[in-house]
């Protein structure tokens, strides 16, 4: 809402123009040309041009970014078949600084004020090169449960919500429709490289399926590799299947006729994730079948820990290189192909320490007062896009 890429990638990987509206690739892909849109400026005025853009898109270890008279040029040493997908990321937004440092962008609306943690509001900017949004402005608030959400929705002093994945069962037994992305966000322990043999017995250990049902009361897909099967197409490859004999043998191996490790290893997760507590609790408990003791802590420093990743793309190479950013795994460019894209995915698995659990979607739920809102199959919500029914 606050920021424009250079392109936006749909769930099909077509590219579409944003703040570029042509763009050409030289027969390696390594060497991309853009051109720009004219007439666009920041909320504060200010003109993008080519300077702007590389400015912003400098500092990448990727790629390098330069001007070449009105185009924007990005060079890299590997090919990058994927570089659309990968502008199109949040984080390869265009901003810049402003007078007092303040980020400031191109998108539809503009920070009017912000509480860390508390609220953030946005007002409409007028100056928008996709046109003036049909509303004002947009009052976000955070931290608050489904509950206190659902009331307010129903009194109509909010127009929009945010559903978890476990809660989307519960929102349209209850009459209403959400509109859900495909899985977007990876949950998985990750615990480095040095524990292959816990990390191993621990996969086998977990019963995915059980905790669907259960837990997340069916709004995920079990994991067994990173990605997701819409964007791998390679996730039946990765088993889910519960092996308790085969996870004891894991903790032995190596060491014939040794007893199960006893020492308790910790596995933390965030202490504002609710959902992440208790799939942390069952996988713990799962553990403790085969003879791993697993202690969930809050914070701090621990052996384990329960992640949510966010993949950001449906192109399969761009998102393991987000997971490999998530887990400090470096992702080579250019993967495209189905056994490449395997090949990376266990890699990344074996050398992060990964142990893939869900695949979550995301989920929104709108009041009867919006309009025009529709919710990407990547989870955007084109806010921009939506008006307010306020007549009787």
């Amino acid at each position: 809402m606050l920021f424009d890429t250079l392109v936006r990638v749909d769930a099909e990987g077509r590219g579409h123009p944003q703040l570029a509206v042509a763009w050409q690739a030289d027969r390696s892909y390594k060497r991309w040309q853009f051109w720009l849109r004219p007439g666009v400026h920041f909320s504060d005025g200010t003109a993008l041009t080519a300077v702007t853009v590389v400015t912003a898109l400098s500092g990448r270890a990727e790629w390098k970014a330069r001007v070449d008279g009105e185009l924007v040029v990005i060079e890299s040493e590997a090919s990058r078949q994927g570089l659309l997908a990968e502008l199109a990321l949040a984080r390869n937004a265009v901003e810049r600084r402003g007078a007092t440092g303040e980020l400031i962008g191109t998108g539809p609306f503009l920070i009017k004020s912000f509480v860390a943690g508390k609220s953030l509001e946005l007002a409409a900017n007028d100056g928008s090169w996709g046109g003036r949004p049909f509303v004002d402005g947009v009052q976000i608030e955070f931290g608050k449960t489904l509950r206190e959400q659902m009331v307010e929705l129903q009194l109509e002093k909010v127009d929009l919500i945010e559903v978890g994945a476990e809660q989307i069962g519960k929102v349209e037994s209850e009459g209403r429709k959400a509109q859900v992305s495909l899985p977007m966000e990876l949950v998985a322990v990750v615990g480095g490289a040095g524990k292959a043999k816990e990390l191993e017995a621990l996969s086998l250990a977990v019963d995915r399926k059980s905790i669907q049902s259960v837990l997340l009361r069916g709004g995920s897909e079990a994991a067994g590799g990173v990605l997701p099967e819409w964007v791998s197409g390679t996730g039946v490859l990765f088993p889910i299947q519960v092996d308790l004999q085969r996870a004891r043998s894991a903790l032995r191996a190596g060491r014939p006729g040794a007893a199960v490790p006893t020492r308790p290893l910790t596995l933390s997760c965030d202490a504002g994730d609710g959902l992440g507590r208790l799939l942390a609790d069952r996988v713990a408990l799962n553990a403790r079948e085969v003879g791993l003791s697993v202690q969930v802590v809050s914070s701090g420093n621990a052996d384990l820990h329960l992640e949510r990743i966010s993949l950001g793309s449906g192109d399969p190479g761009v998102a393991l290189g987000e997971v490999g950013r998530a887990v400090g795994v470096k992702v080579a460019a250019g993967l495209s192909a189905p056994g490449e894209i395997y090949l990376a995915e266990r890699k990344l698995m074996d050398d992060g320490g990964v142990v893939p659990l869900f695949h979550l979607p995301l989920a929104s739920l709108a009041g009867d007062r919006v309009k025009s809102l529709s919710a990407g199959k990547l989870g955007s919500w084109p806010i921009d896009e939506a008006w307010l029914e306020t007549g009787p």
